[in-house]
């Protein structure tokens, strides 16, 4: 059992065991009860001179088994239900077996019983072979063990006899027991491939599910987005040709409002582009060794362009004694940053700041890109990375957006082995952190 599902499943099978040799432990009880008091009539006829003193031993042996049966019924009996299993099978064959020392010896037909005991122990139970194989041992010893220590051997037939009938009985039941215990664990192994089939067959069903939901949601926010710029558009064109005499500001406001909603579409068209494709696998990233303060640089380039319209100041802070150069797509990496950069402008105020650095933390290259913003709610933050995800802060600072970007952009950290982290707090700000793997060469 080397393999740890194979062991997994032995364990589970041992559960399986335990519940099914709790009923039948409780069976052998009530059939101990009933039978060696009921085989007291037999007594009457083999040896009617010991009739009282052996009801006698059969009574007390049937109210010790009453004790333990009902004892099988607590917690703490079904705790150490094997040890009552063991015991009850002793109990009665050495009851037998005084019976045989005070009729006759090993010539007494009493021995008899024990085969009914050998029987009972391995048709009854359903044990590990070697557990059951010691108790019929240890029932032909209470047989055998005596007589060696007690009787004079004056027939030998006889002793061979009984002893060849008693082991006989032993190696048949323990034969059966072993092709019975095979059976039984190949129907639970099938019962229990069944029932994890009918688990993942629930689980399958289930992410089926949500999955149709998701489906659902990411059409309607798809709907959603698209007709609030359609409707912005379409109001906008029937009122310049509604518009007879009106200022030609008035004409380009309303151009400019037609303008703005069909970038804000064209921007949504091709997120949804860009993440469709990503699942499909036909985004390629071309990795090809670059170096990342370029990068950085580039998309700081860009993005001051979007923090000088509200005024904000951005910052790069490159660690001098490093030139890190990583393995990724160039296009796609300044897309990532770009993105970042973004939603820093978007979520800052008038007056902010907004830095960006980059430094070594052992075998990856860290880039955060810090505001000092509007923050993201703790609530928020597990969120922020699914589609079409708007924080409660979005409509307080009118920020227009897809809902797409951050999701893309965890995509193209992923799809470079990498990882972005949030850590954010109301009012203060966000940084956002991204970490990209060094290659080889480039690892201190």
């Amino acid at each position: 059992m080397s393999d740890p599902g194979e062991a997994s499943l032995y364990s589970y099978y041992n559960e399986y065991l335990q519940k099914i040799n709790l009923s039948r432990i409780r069976v052998a009880c009530v059939l101990g009860i009933f039978f060696v008091p009921l085989f007291s009539i037999l007594d009457l006829f083999i040896a009617p001179d010991y009739f009282s003193r052996f009801l006698l031993f059969r009574l007390a042996c049937s109210l010790v088994i009453v004790i333990l049966f009902g004892f099988t019924f607590t917690p703490a009996g079904e705790k150490i239900v094997t040890i009552i299993g063991v015991f009850v099978p002793i109990l009665i064959s050495g009851t037998i077996s005084l019976m045989v020392r005070y009729h006759q010896g090993y010539e007494s037909p009493y021995y008899a019983g024990l085969n009914l005991i050998i029987l009972a122990v391995t048709f009854l139970y359903v044990w590990d072979l070697r557990l059951t194989a010691a108790i019929c041992l240890a029932i032909f010893g209470s047989y055998i063990v005596p007589v060696f220590l007690y009787d004079d051997i004056t027939r030998p037939d006889i002793l061979i006899n009984n002893s060849a009938f008693l082991l006989t009985t032993a190696i048949i039941g323990l034969t059966s027991a072993y092709f019975v215990s095979k059976l039984r664990y190949q129907e639970f192994e099938s019962l229990h491939k069944l029932d994890v089939s009918q688990k993942a067959l629930q689980a399958s069903h289930e992410k089926l599910r949500e999955l149709s939901e998701l489906k659902n949601e990411f059409f309607a926010d798809i709907s959603h987005e698209l007709r609030t710029p359609l409707a912005i558009i379409r109001g906008e064109a029937e009122v310049s040709l509604r518009g007879k005499d009106k200022a030609v500001g008035v004409y380009k406001e309303a151009l400019h409002y037609i303008v703005e909603m069909s970038e804000q579409m064209n921007q949504l068209v091709s997120d949804l582009l860009f993440l469709a494709r990503s699942e499909s696998g036909t985004v390629t990233i071309e990795k090809k060794r670059m170096s990342l303060i370029q990068v950085l640089n580039k998309a700081c380039r860009e993005g001051r362009g979007l923090a000088d319209e509200k005024g904000i100041p951005l910052h790069y802070s490159e660690d001098k004694g490093e030139n890190f150069v990583i393995e990724g797509d160039q296009v796609r990496l300044i897309q990532l940053f770009l993105i970042i950069l973004d939603n820093a402008v978007k979520y800052s105020n008038k007056g902010g700041e907004i830095q960006v650095s980059s430094c070594r933390q052992g075998d990856r290259v860290k880039v955060a890109v810090m505001d000092k913003g509007v923050g993201i709610p703790e609530e928020d933050i597990p969120h922020i990375f699914d589609r079409f995800y708007r924080t409660s802060n979005t409509n307080r600072m009118g920020s227009k957006g897809t809902g797409l970007g951050l999701a893309i952009a965890k995509w193209i950290v992923e799809a470079h082995d990498g990882k972005i982290i949030v850590d954010s707090t109301v009012n203060k700000g966000t940084e956002m952190m991204v970490y990209l793997p060094l290659p080889n060469t480039e690892r201190g």
